[in-house]
C-alpha cells in the first residue's frame, strides 16, 4: 500500500486501527521509506468533508496528574514533534490520508458503511 504523491517521499500506511470518537477515525502506523522512519499513532480525523492526519502527541502532566481543560474536562495534549510550516504539515496530511485510504478504504466509514 504505497502512495507516492507529487513529493520526494514515499508515504506508506503499514496499519490502521479504527476508533471513532468525535472527529477521530483511528490511528495509523506510517512509514516514510526514504527517511527509514516509522511514525506510530498518527491520529486520523474527519469533520464533514475535511480529513487530516495529526502527528502523535502526549498528555500534559502536572504534579503527577493529567492536565484537563477546566471547561470541557478533556485531557490536554502537547505535540511530540511538529513541522516548521503549514504547507509541509498539509502536504504530510494529504499524503497520509491517501496512504490510509489505500490501506483501509473503510477508514472513514461510520456504522459499517463504506466511506465516500
Amino acid at each position: 500500500m504505497t502512495v507516492r504523491p507529487a513529493s520526494k517521499l514515499t508515504v506508506t500506511c503499514e496499519s490502521f486501527h479504527p476508533l471513532a470518537r468525535n472527529t477521530l477515525r483511528g490511528f495509523a502506523e506510517i512509514s516514510i521509506a526514504e527517511m527509514r522512519l516509522t511514525i506510530r499513532d498518527v491520529a486520523i480525523h474527519q469533520k464533514g468533508a475535511s480529513r487530516w492526519a495529526q502527528l502523535p502527541a502526549k498528555p500534559q502532566i502536572k504534579d503527577g496528574a493529567l492536565v484537563k481543560d477546566p471547561g470541557s474536562g478533556k485531557i490536554q495534549y502537547t505535540p511530540v514533534m511538529e513541522f516548521d510550516s503549514r504547507a509541509v504539515r498539509d502536504a504530510f496530511s494529504i499524503a497520509v490520508i491517501a496512504a490510509v485510504l489505500e490501506r483501509a478504504p473503510e477508514a472513514f466509514a461510520l456504522d459499517g458503511e463504506m466511506a465516500p
